[in-house]
């Protein structure tokens, strides 16, 4: 998969229902701090520049399929690779509800109060496992293009509609920013006392960090063409954020130009009903839907895949071929069904899902960069150990209602804690003898990338 496909593909799960209709009702919701997510994304793209070359060699090397592959292998455990598999898999399940709560929105608003959330939750489920069952991983790169293209479009005019629609023009929408509402541009803000400088500098730290432990991107990685086309990648996505910013001012207008009584997942839908005719709004909310179904299917089937490949046939390794891939096909059902329940029985903001969901996946971050990439003494017990802490913390404080602590984001709090004690127990155990050398994984992607570049092989001194 080359560099602009890959762009496409990456950016279609990271810009998701999340960034088209979640943003908006964060910043309408909780003001300023919406704009970590903006930061969250320069923080990740420059890991990425580093670290996602090491785990496409290291893919390549042993034919790893999964993240919970890669677990396995470098700690040399299989019943760590099906913990980790299953933990994430179920972690997943939150980011599927995210793009069911952007669907039903998009079906609430549509049909204008015949559609109950409830009913909307169910439409969604159904259209998203439809589509999802059908789709796969390369069907999703092409869908990816035309996706991101429709939201781009649908975000320019709805950014230079409401403008004209509700302002007399962009002067007049910021001046009136400045003046009716300028407690929604501070932090902590009127709507979210408790979301302060510190909790937005440990957030973007969380999130950025936790960015690339999502067992999707892995897979992603892997299918990349090269080192160097996941390196041109992560200098080209930040010219993404430019629909984050338009988004987030939309949110930001809809408080002045509709009022706060709002649902805020349901914002963005209410402005285009109000800016645009009908025919302009079937068209937007056709974006808005890919937004949600496309970034499903690598998310959904990556934690099939999860269950099927990495706990199922781990357990029952003489199941054939067929029957775990048909068993990962059967899984989606269930997946999408345990995102529609999470939806219905606990409904929130887009975002608000979001984040805890990165509190819990962050917590990858020592076993799968520190100790899989660069610590060669890492061990699993210290990564069992560590995992267990910080998803204990983070729950603890987040159904304690402590989070943030202190101002801090929880996941910080629990990562730092999972840190230390992955650390300690890896110092007292002993390391698995599968650990690679960093020096010659960088000489490995170094040569990958001479041989994949035309102009960095003519550049490459001579052997001889």
């Amino acid at each position: 998969m080359g560099s602009l496909l890959l762009w496409f593909l990456l950016g279609s799960e990271i810009y998701t229902a999340f960034t088209f209709q979640g943003l908006a009702g964060y910043s309408y919701s909780k003001g300023a701090a919406g704009f970590y997510n903006v930061a969250q994304n320069d923080v990740a793209y420059a890991i990425a520049f580093l670290v996602l070359p090491c785990i496409w060699m290291l893919g390549k090397k042993f034919g790893y399929v999964t993240q919970a592959d890669f677990i396995a292998h470098r700690y040399a455990s299989k019943p760590l690779g099906v913990f980790v598999a299953l933990a994430t898999a179920l972690i997943m399940i939150a980011y599927i509800d995210l793009n069911i709560e952007g669907l039903s929105a998009i079906f609430r608003i549509l049909g204008d109060g015949a559609i109950s959330p409830a009913l909307g939750n169910v439409l969604a489920f159904v259209v998203l496992a439809c589509a999802v069952f059908i789709g796969g991983i390369r069907g999703n790169a092409i869908q990816s293009v035309i996706k991101d293209l429709l939201m781009f479009a649908a975000v320019a005019a709805l950014f230079i509609a409401v403008p004209l629609t509700f302002f007399h023009g962009f002067g007049d929408m910021y001046s009136s920013f400045t003046q009716r509402i300028p407690e929604y541009f501070q932090l902590p803000s009127a709507p979210a006392p408790k979301l302060g400088p510190v909790w937005l500098i440990s957030t973007v730290l969380v999130t950025g960090v936790g960015q690339w432990m999502w067992p999707q991107w892995f897979g992603t990685a892997f299918t990349a063409s090269s080192p160097t086309a996941l390196k041109r990648q992560a200098v080209l996505m930040p010219f993404y954020q430019i629909v984050k910013v338009a988004v987030l001012t939309v949110g930001f207008a809809a408080v002045v130009a509709l009022g706060t009584g709002l649902v805020g997942n349901d914002v963005v839908m209410h402005m285009m009903r109000e800016v645009f005719p009908g025919w302009v709004l079937v068209l937007i909310a056709i974006a808005a839907m890919l937004s949600a179904i496309v970034p499903a299917g690598p998310i959904v089937m990556t934690s099939a895949s999860l269950l099927s490949r990495n706990v199922v046939h781990a357990l029952k390794p003489d199941l054939p071929a067929r029957t775990v891939f048909t068993l990962t096909r059967v899984l989606v059902f269930p997946l999408i069904g345990a995102a529609l329940v999470l939806t219905l029985v606990a409904p929130a903001l887009i975002v608000s899902v979001l984040l805890v969901a990165y509190a819990f996946i962050t917590q990858l971050f020592p076993a799968v960069i520190v100790g899989g990439i660069f610590w060669k003494r890492a061990t699993k017990q210290g990564v069992l150990a560590g995992l267990i802490v910080g998803w204990g913390v983070t729950a603890g404080l987040m159904l304690s209602h402590h989070d943030p602590l202190f101002g801090v984001n929880a996941g910080l709090v629990a990562l730092v804690a999972n840190l230390v004690v992955f650390a300690a127990v890896s110092v007292c155990t002993k390391p698995s003898p599968t650990a690679e050398d960093v020096g010659s994984m960088l000489r490995g992607i170094a040569e990958e990338s001479r041989v994949t570049d035309p102009a960095k092989s003519r550049l490459a001194p001579s052997s001889t």
